[in-house]
């Protein structure tokens, strides 16, 4: 345990053995590591409130919330952490070295991706591909001589869920992959992105029309992009980026924990027989790890909306 104070004064992060540290939203005045329960600091203190009792109700709201003098607009969940953050990117002065910045974040332990130049970058927000899913953004990138595609599927936790780990998620699908898996899962999902930039170079956007087979733990064994024209469109504009592609999950999960399953699970250990399963160009970001970057540039926005969000996102 570590006192809330403490936690508040270092950010969340404990000062002894550096792991994450929980939020205090019921006002015990202690707080919980999120990966390291064996820590001695701190513990049995805590901080005593005024008026504070054992079965202190739940507090949604520490602080007084300042009336804005403007529009503000402030999202919810993951879609709002997306839609806040690559706007307010795409605002600045500086949009494409800050995006370079972002991009540069995403650890990938199968060879990290250094993208040095930008010229230019479309950010398509949760775009539709139809059968395979709608990722929360797509960056078409184009600079150094190439054009890059980097799909995102983030992850929040519940209010039900007492955590969100890397490690329960994957539990789920590869059980799943022995009957039926979920479509919301988050393997499932950058599995679909996999075999949809697959297909796309190797059959084309016609292809996809006519459809590519998925294996039996598949909801849907035949996935087609249909004929909607702007999943078309956009199907044909993600072609024209393929000369490198990333698959980053954003996750509520620890650094440290994302980190040893991204090395030593997931290039590992084989889901079962799925057709086209690779892992090769998957990276990760905790989200964490995006609010110390909002917090390093300044993005208020980005940051007000973690704010809103505190205890679902990170």
């Amino acid at each position: 345990m570590v006192k809330t104070t403490t936690a508040e004064n270092h950010n969340f992060i404990c000062p002894a053995c550096g792991d994450e540290l929980g939020r205090d939203l019921s006002g015990k005045g202690y707080v919980r590591h999120r990966s390291n329960p064996t820590c001695q600091f701190e513990k049995g203190q805590k901080d005593s409130f005024p008026g504070m009792t054992m079965n202190r109700p739940a507090v949604l709201v520490s602080k007084p919330i300042a009336l804005p003098d403007s529009v503000t607009v402030c999202g919810y969940s993951e879609r709002g952490a997306f839609n806040a953050l690559l706007h307010e990117i795409s605002y600045s002065d500086n949009a494409n070295e800050l995006l370079m910045r972002f991009l540069n974040l995403v650890r990938m332990p199968r060879g990290a991706i250094q993208h040095e130049v930008i010229d230019g970058v479309e950010v398509l927000l949760e775009p539709s591909l139809s059968d395979f899913g709608n990722p929360d953004a797509v960056a078409l990138i184009h600079g150094a001589n190439r054009r890059c595609v980097v799909f995102f599927e983030g992850k929040v936790k519940t209010s039900r869920s007492g955590s969100w780990t890397i490690e329960k998620e994957w539990t789920k699908f590869t059980a799943g992959v022995k009957v039926k898996v979920e479509s919301s899962n988050l393997f499932t999902q950058l599995y679909h992105k996999v075999r949809f930039v697959s297909a796309l170079r190797s059959v084309g956007v016609s292809g996809l029309q006519n459809g590519i087979e998925f294996p039996a733990c598949s909801r849907k064994q035949l996935r087609k992009i249909g004929d909607n024209p702007v999943v078309l469109r956009t199907a044909a504009q993600i072609s024209n980026y393929l000369d490198l592609v990333q698959f980053v999950a954003v996750v509520p999960d620890s650094p440290r924990r994302v980190e040893a399953f991204f090395r030593d699970v997931l290039p590992n250990q084989s889901p079962g027989n799925l057709q086209g399963w690779d892992v090769s160009r998957w990276g990760y970001l905790c989200w964490s790890d995006v609010e110390e970057f909002c917090r390093q540039n300044q993005l208020m926005n980005s940051l007000r909306m973690f704010e809103f969000n505190r205890g679902q996102i990170c």
